[in-house]
């Protein structure tokens, strides 16, 4: 009872903070929203033609922090995208404006992540360490980057810097549960060459102490069978062959075992799933005055096995991608920016699970043009996109955004149609799967102002954004008469919202302050259509929280600092008719750190306290979170110009 208070109290006055300031005016905001944008002709996609979308930037400064973590628990803890964990060690989904992981795709420079087979991405199996930058696209961007951008995309990117630098980093980490982290960072650059080797390993038994809440007396047990092991390298070039003609080429590969946990309604464990991947990325780009090119090419390799001793049961599964795109952008005159493309991608999976191999064919074509005026205070943007898969045309989709910004305010549109393939297990599950599955397809449309202002040593920013995504043909797995289940075209989903947000900072020689809030308010429910359940229909989706937030405050003076993040999760259904549900839970964080600057290098030193509140939760129903626990981080940097 006294934690709970304690628990609450320290939440009301941590936003009473980020609130407190809104008045005083504000210089470094750790995570914001993307501000009106310079015209590069060399500029991506991202960065030229989504004015107008919220996008929420994550620098590499916010991500050291995380650099012994993954993906996941980065993203829950510094954004408002709802994640979707079967426990400490467990897969890790994404849900963004209350659409499912398969409606959000997740990129790697440029390249979409998701399988063919689920539509799906593990961030429990991408470490924050071999990312530079994240950039969270909210709402539609099937115009942009083609088919599962509904939801939005988490952009994730590696960037090499001809800076004639040598760094090295190194990190280590150990916590509760024999949970152990190392990797290893070299880059080296000169005026014509840019190379960065990452390297690491993790491993954890996770052998923690949780409270079953599914057994009588609710005791306190210890959880088995929830180890990982995780390794895997990241190799990035980039080669200068004039000045302005470049060649990039990244390797990554990497290992990742864990172990399946029970339930805490199931007897004993010893499920394991082995997952190896390699992805392969070249791109070549040449800059002219007015105009660009750029050629990429992208391969995606991925087998995994699922084994279950006690059935004994083995599956194995293998899919691979290739992708080829050539792309131009070309000013036009002094307002306009206009870029076309052509894609293709091709898909092939194999499994047991499948009567045969199979495979897609995916072409498209897309284009952009977009509109600015001479003071840089309004742009405007129309993007087009048709794919062709298998012979057969997909939904076509357009958007169209714009920006217009007075001095410290700014408003955002954006309107999009867009679609999502259906997955390979959605068509050729050996009992249930369904090859005349239509794609998924709808529309989207967000509203966003925001303020933004610096005075003297202060930086202020407020935003908030109200969403609205219809979704026709949405396919669900039902029932038979034949005691399986097949996947059709049923239903209808509706998310609508607003997202908000609010962050100070204060900054001098010796001291920096700052503090963040964040909310979002997401009403996703399934709408009458002719074979929707009758119970269903007006009810939230299942494991999409109305309200999430979370808010941080920090602090630093010369070598010290002291982080407090606080994350709130809302009531999460697990039946179609709401009748079930996981409870709602708040989850606090300390970091206590220490710098000590050197004259090349520099040694930081942090220890993080999970659960200081010693919460007991659940983010999916049954699946053991733990109590309160503790790590302990190193990172060592050290940083040499050279001629």
């Amino acid at each position: 009872m006294l934690m709970n208070y304690l628990k609450n109290i320290t939440l009301a006055l941590l936003f009473c903070s980020s609130y407190s300031y809104a008045e005083e005016i504000p210089v470094e905001v750790p995570s914001d929203t993307i501000a009106l944008d310079e015209i590069e002709i060399t500029a991506n996609r991202l960065i030229n033609f989504t004015t107008g979308a919220k996008v929420q930037r994550i620098n590499s400064t916010d991500i050291i922090p995380y650099n012994t973590s993954n993906l996941s628990e980065l993203l829950s803890e510094i954004t408002s995208i709802s994640i979707k964990s079967y426990g400490i060690s467990g897969v890790s989904s994404i849900s963004l404006r209350g659409m499912s992981s398969k409606h959000t795709a997740v990129t790697w420079n440029g390249f979409n992540l998701q399988s063919s087979m689920n539509g799906g991405v593990d961030l429990s199996a991408l470490p924050a360490f071999l990312i530079d930058e994240i950039d969270v696209q909210f709402g539609g961007a099937s115009a942009l980057f083609g088919s599962g951008a509904i939801g939005g995309i988490v952009h994730l990117n590696n960037n090499l810097k001809f800076d004639n630098k040598l760094t090295v980093q190194y990190n280590q980490c150990y916590g509760s549960f024999d949970n152990y982290f190392e990797g290893l960072k070299f880059n080296l650059s000169n005026d014509h060459l840019a190379s960065s080797t990452r390297i690491y390993h993790k491993s954890a038994v996770n052998d923690f102490e949780y409270v079953n809440t599914q057994q009588f007396g609710k005791p306190t047990v210890k959880q088995e069978n929830s180890g990982i092991t995780q390794y895997g390298l990241l190799q990035s070039n980039s080669f200068k062959l004039k000045n302005n003609q470049k060649i990039s080429t990244n390797i990554w590969a990497q290992h990742h075992y864990l172990e399946i946990p029970s339930m805490m309604t199931s007897s004993i464990s010893e499920q394991n799933q082995n997952t190896d991947m390699l992805r392969l990325s070249a791109n070549w780009n040449i800059n002219k005055e007015i105009t660009s090119w750029f050629t990429r090419f992208y391969y995606n390799f991925e087998s995994l096995v699922y084994e279950d001793p006690l059935l004994p049961l083995i599956s194995e599964m293998e899919n691979s991608s290739f992708t080829g795109e050539i792309e131009n952008k070309t000013s036009i005159g002094n307002h306009f920016l206009l870029n076309a493309g052509i894609n293709h991608m091709y898909d092939i999976a194999k499994t047991k699970n499948y009567s045969d191999d199979h495979f897609r064919n995916r072409s498209a074509i897309y284009s952009s043009l977009k509109y600015f005026n001479t003071a840089k205070t309004l742009a405007a943007i129309v993007s087009i996109r048709e794919e062709l898969v298998d012979n057969h045309f997909a939904p076509f989709t357009f958007s169209f955004s714009s920006r217009y910004q007075i001095n410290s305010f700014s408003m955002n549109t954006n309107i999009s149609k867009n679609y999502n393939l259906p997955t390979f297990n959605d068509l050729y599950w050996a009992l249930g799967g369904n090859p005349d599955l239509k794609s998924e397809n709808g529309w989207s449309e967000d509203l966003g102002l925001n303020f933004e202002h610096s005075f003297l040593k202060n930086h202020l920013n407020f935003e908030i954004s109200a969403f609205n995504i219809n979704l026709d043909n949405h396919v669900i797995w039902l029932p038979t008469s034949s005691s399986y289940w097949t996947a059709e075209n049923v239903e209808k989903l509706w998310s609508r919202g607003f997202e908000t947000g609010l962050t100070y900072s204060y900054k001098n020689t010796d001291f920096i302050f700052s503090t963040r809030f964040m909310y979002s308010y997401t009403k996703s429910t399934y709408e009458r259509s002719e074979n929707t359940e009758e119970g269903s229909i007006g009810k939230q989706l299942m494991y999409v929280p109305v309200h999430n937030g979370n808010a941080e405050f920090r602090l630093s003076y010369k070598w010290l600092n002291i982080s407090y993040m606080h994350n709130y999760v809302g009531r999460r259904y697990i039946t179609k008719d709401n009748t079930g549900y996981v409870e709602p839970y708040q989850l606090a964080n300390l970091v206590l750190g220490g710098l000590l600057k050197l004259k090349t290098s520099e040694l930081n030193v942090n220890l993080k306290i999970n659960n200081i509140w010693n919460e007991t939760y659940e983010v999916m129903a049954f699946y053991a979170m733990p109590l309160r626990y503790y790590s302990i981080s190193l990172t060592y940097n050290f940083n040499k110009q050279i001629n």
